[in-house]
């Protein structure tokens, strides 16, 4: 018998309890669940970060894994817990937009709404414990998503920043998100960063390279990552660090 496989994607952090509870929460009630950390270091309520490593992520694990995302700006507020489906996996998530940025967007939605696969009492403030586990836990134990709610379409959208075309031939990419080793990736596609050279802030990155080795240690450089987007590095260092470089700063490419 296969064992149903969950990848929790939170803003939670190691230092405190809360991606913890959640396992505990699911493993109560689903036992033979399998549980897999994809990240609890999203930055707090940084929704892009957490819609850009979903969407790297998402296409390397096995068909019927179910995503269960917690970054959630809006928790106790009126916005909805969704489930979603697309072609390989499901997926529950608030109804903040966190998963547009899917290859594979999912056309089936409901609303988790029914009040037995809640904790009580319900906080106000985790629902990935009292609302997100619960529900995670009663659909790999093998209920019917029709359990959960009514079906819906989503209300939020968030739109994937495409490259800005420029006068001669340029163009202007947007920082998505920073990883930890301060590699800054962009909204640039792979294919669109070609045989360019970069720039940022003015300042020339040289043409984009394929490996950090291309320059000398303490070097800045561009270069396609893993995640088939431009990005802006420093071999051996931070381009974060270095360069100040945030998410919605530009990098232009001639």
């Amino acid at each position: 018998m296969n064992r149903p496989l969950i990848a929790l994607l939170t803003d939670f952090g190691l230092r405190d309890s809360y991606a913890g509870v959640m396992k505990g929460v699911i493993l109560s009630h689903c036992p033979q669940a399998r549980l897999v950390d994809l990240c609890h270091e999203i930055p707090p309520q940084d929704l892009r970060a957490a819609a850009l490593c979903l969407r790297q992520s998402a296409p390397y694990f096995p068909e019927g894994t179910l995503f269960v995302v917690v970054v959630d700006p809006g928790v106790g507020t009126r916005r909805r817990v969704l489930w979603a489906k697309n072609k390989r996996h499901s997926f529950l998530a608030s109804d903040n937009g966190v998963l547009s940025w899917l290859e594979d967007r999912p056309r089936i939605y409901r609303a988790v709404e029914n009040p037995s696969l809640r904790l009580k009492p319900t906080s106000r403030t985790f629902h990935g414990r009292d609302i997100f586990a619960p529900a995670a836990a009663a659909l790999a134990a093998g209920a019917s998503p029709a359990i959960l709610g009514p079906a819906v379409s989503p209300r939020a959208r968030l739109e994937l920043p495409t490259p800005r075309k420029l006068p001669h031939g340029r163009l202007r990419g947007q920082i998505l998100a920073t990883d930890r080793f301060g590699n800054a990736v962009t909204s640039v596609p792979a294919a669109a960063a070609k045989g360019r050279r970069v720039f940022f802030r003015g300042q020339a990155l040289g043409p984009v390279r394929g490996t950090y080795s291309a320059v000398r240690s303490g070097e800045a450089l561009a270069l396609v990552g893993s995640s088939g987007f431009l990005e802006l590095s420093v071999r051996e260092g931070s381009f974060a660090g270095q360069f100040s470089a945030a998410p919605g700063d530009y990098a232009e490419l001639e």
